[in-house]
């Protein structure tokens, strides 16, 4: 990592950044990333609005091609950036807690995405951009993608068995972060992802900007996170009842829950409220 983040004088009237790039990556990347990442241009996979974009970049090296997504952040809230300017090690930018997050989620065992570069400028007069390049998972597939893919390819048999396969992963996935009391805050079924091109694929779960610890209120986080998972699977096709049973069987196992059967019903009813919702806004839409 290179730090200069300097005096809070300096912050504010020059302006400071912070930088890291990953080891394994360093030689793949160009040298004057840090002074010219903000202004590449991609139009691979470009999603931009309100002051962030994120699109697909691919390097070309004596070492190989690398290819990344760039998540930028151009204009943050006022108090997002005073806090930067006050406390510039808190990676307050989404762009920063999701690299701290990155390696949060590999400290408990998680398959994420690959960090490989990161950085915040901070300053001057309260300017505050962020950027974070994550390792493009080729080959992979988001579940809400990969289920309905695998439905149409594989015979019935086949299918059920890898099916299978995937939900005690994600239960086990899920488990191994909510046993931590550490919650993904916006986990649906399109952030797992597999590999549709091997049978034994690993299951990797990305977009870990919301990620924190709840301790005291774990609870209330757990029946939220697993809420928003019943709630992504409604009208995926190949996803049925049976599914979702499995993946709460064993979910309930590995975390050894007492009283399961409060805990379904408040998962229930949230996950209807969602689902609620996400019809009152197409329809009005």
């Amino acid at each position: 990592m290179i730090s200069r983040i300097g005096t809070f004088l300096r912050r504010l009237t020059r302006g400071e950044r912070w930088t890291w790039r990953s080891e394994a990556h360093r030689d793949r990347l160009p040298g004057d990333l840090e002074g010219t990442v903000m202004q590449l241009r991609s139009d691979d996979r470009l999603h931009a609005k309100q002051g962030r974009s994120t699109c697909r970049v691919r390097f070309d090296g004596p070492d190989g091609p690398l290819t990344v997504y760039l998540k930028r952040h151009y204009r943050l809230p006022w108090g997002t950036r005073v806090a930067a300017l006050l406390h510039p090690d808190g990676r307050h930018s989404p762009a920063g807690a999701e690299w701290r997050h990155l390696h949060r989620g590999r400290q408990l065992g998680l398959l994420v995405p690959e960090p490989v570069a990161a950085g915040e400028s901070i300053g001057p007069w309260g300017r505050f951009q962020s950027y974070l390049m994550v390792e493009e998972l080729t080959g992979f597939l988001p579940l809400h993608e990969a289920i309905p893919e695998m439905a149409r390819r594989l015979p019935p048999g086949e299918f059920d068995r890898r099916k299978r396969r995937l939900v005690s992963a994600m239960a086990g996935l899920t488990a191994r972060l909510h046993g931590a009391s550490t919650f993904h805050k916006d986990l649906y079924l399109c952030h797992y992802y597999v590999d549709l091109g091997r049978d034994d694929s690993p299951l990797y779960l990305i977009d870990l900007h919301r990620l924190a610890t709840h301790r005291a209120s774990a609870p209330w986080w757990r029946w939220k996170d697993l809420a928003q998972l019943l709630f992504s699977t409604v009208e995926v096709e190949g996803v049925d009842d049976r599914d979702r049973l499995r993946f709460w069987a064993r979910y309930r196992r590995l975390m050894g829950l007492s009283g399961p059967g409060l805990e379904l019903r408040m998962i229930r009813a949230r996950a209807a409220r969602y689902l609620s919702h996400n019809r009152k806004k197409a329809r009005a839409g």
